[in-house]
């Protein structure tokens, strides 16, 4: 009877020790707890998980622009940021993110990554001088066919078919995938990552003028076969191929 109890004793002690303590084996740490998605606020695994797919963190190549870019991030307006963080951009590849327009981001989360992207370009910001508008509307195309013969053949082709080594400009599946806005930004701001430079360094000591970028992305906005992504197709049949150039760019 002794026994039994001593044994009793030493059971439910050790059941109540076990209990107590905070670390049994294969408990995992807080960390690594699980969490429901909403309550991640962590930068860097946000990013991770929802960006870095299409866009680099500047450690590895990506699909898209890396949003560790100093130039990017000089010529693209913070809420313009996080407007497409939230709501995606229509017939693209970026989607929707916050949960208010469908998708699964807090509007917390959403800052998180706005904030973070542009922390890093913290001490290497980009020159601000003669910086282009990031958005404007298209501009002549027979004049951006020039710029592109003089800014940008040696790499690309006097055609924009490509040369050895560097991709084709007016590539169809490329332009096929591509918006206006997204040559355009590509003219400022280059792809760093590929050897491509930005507009001030196209034509060493002539940086490119917001005209000449404006009439560059028209031309190759011709060349593609079918409406811009997100554009339907009556639109398309409808706009112009090319568009004034608004005052002072």
């Amino acid at each position: 009877m002794q026994a039994r109890t001593l044994y009793s004793i030493l059971l439910f002690g050790g059941l109540g020790f076990l209990c107590g303590c905070d670390r049994l084996p294969g408990k995992p740490k807080e960390e690594d707890r699980w969490k429901p998605p909403s309550e991640i606020k962590d930068f860097a695994l946000l990013f991770n998980t929802n960006c870095r797919g299409c866009h680099s963190n500047g450690q590895t190549l990506s699909a898209s622009i890396s949003m560790n870019n100093p130039p990017y991030l000089a010529v693209v307006p913070k809420e313009v940021m996080h407007k497409t963080i939230e709501t995606g951009i229509p017939g693209t590849q970026m989607p929707t993110y916050s949960d208010k327009a469908g998708g699964s981001l807090t509007e917390e989360q959403v800052n998180i990554l706005v904030e973070g992207i542009y922390n890093w370009a913290k001490g290497h910001e980009a020159p601000t001088d003669n910086l282009p508008p990031y958005s404007a509307a298209l501009g002549d195309a027979e004049r951006g066919k020039a710029v592109f013969a003089q800014a940008c053949a040696s790499c690309h082709g006097s055609g924009g078919e490509g040369t050895k080594g560097k991709g084709g400009a007016v590539d169809k599946a490329y332009l096929s995938l591509v918006s206006d806005q997204y040559l355009r930004t590509v003219v400022i701001v280059g792809r760093p990552e590929l050897g491509m430079p930005g507009f001030r360094e196209y034509v060493p000591g002539k940086p490119m003028t917001g005209e000449e970028i404006s009439d560059v992305v028209s031309w190759l906005a011709s060349r593609r076969e079918g409406p811009a992504p997100g554009q339907s197709a009556k639109t398309a049949e409808i706009a112009p191929k090319t568009q004034p150039s608004t005052p002072n760019e």
